[in-house]
């Protein structure tokens, strides 16, 4: 048993009330932990979904805004397309900032400026003269692609750190668990067991002294 408690530990009623209260609030921690933990496995199951869907999402919007570009470049001419793709404005990059999800800061990232919010077809580069529907038709689609690939990236961004803190938090949940908590329990039980040994001890001694001197009572008597 010696070798499963905590190492310098008096075997004193100080002692013992002490890790009593470290092993109330070890159990607490863990308590409180594993609702963490529980709720953290169920975010991570939501986002998980949320991103398979997204994913599904993608392959669909990217086949449609494949199938647009076909036509655009039927219908207006590659060549023509190639240049109008050419003076398109550069994509802005996402802004990155973080935010709360169940307890753990996560990135979050965000379009600040993309085209098709509200924005004139002028407006991505190209000119009005010149272009067809099916140009607006496939930009608006690559557009709903890009802005769909960011939320995927935000999403499995939370995913990968909420997958961090739910492996951490487990690791915690298990050492109070399987270690501290047992290790706790049996330094007090170790404590108890030499208590009760010492209480023997001295009620034995007691006896033995209360013997004694009964004995050299009726001694001294049968000596008068």
């Amino acid at each position: 048993m010696q070798r499963a408690v905590i190492a310098g530990v008096k075997p004193t009623r100080l002692e013992l009330i002490r890790l009593s209260r470290r092993e109330l609030i070890a159990s607490k921690g863990r308590d409180i932990l594993q609702e963490k933990l529980d709720a953290l496995v169920i975010e991570h199951a939501r986002l998980s979904k949320e991103l398979e869907d997204m994913a599904v999402t993608i392959r669909k919007q990217m086949q449609g805004a494949c199938e647009a570009l076909q036509l655009a470049g039927i219908m207006t001419g590659w060549a023509r397309l190639e240049e109008l793709a050419l003076s398109c404005v550069k994509i802005p990059e996402p802004a990155v900032s973080s935010s709360q999800v169940m307890g753990v800061r996560v990135p979050e990232l965000t379009m600040p400026d993309m085209p098709g919010h509200g924005h004139f077809r002028s407006q991505r580069g190209y000119s009005i003269s010149g272009t067809s529907g099916q140009v607006d038709e496939a930009a608006m689609r690559f557009e709903s692609v890009i802005e769909s690939l960011i939320i995927y990236a935000s999403i499995e961004g939370k995913l990968d750190r909420i997958s961090f803190e739910m492996n951490r938090t487990r690791r915690r949940v298990n050492a109070l668990e399987h270690l501290v908590i047992p290790r706790l329990v049996r330094t007090m039980r170790y404590i108890e067991i030499r208590l009760e040994e010492r209480e023997r001890e001295d009620l034995f001694r007691r006896k033995r002294m209360k013997q004694n001197m009964e004995r050299k009572e009726r001694i001294e008597g049968l000596d008068q």
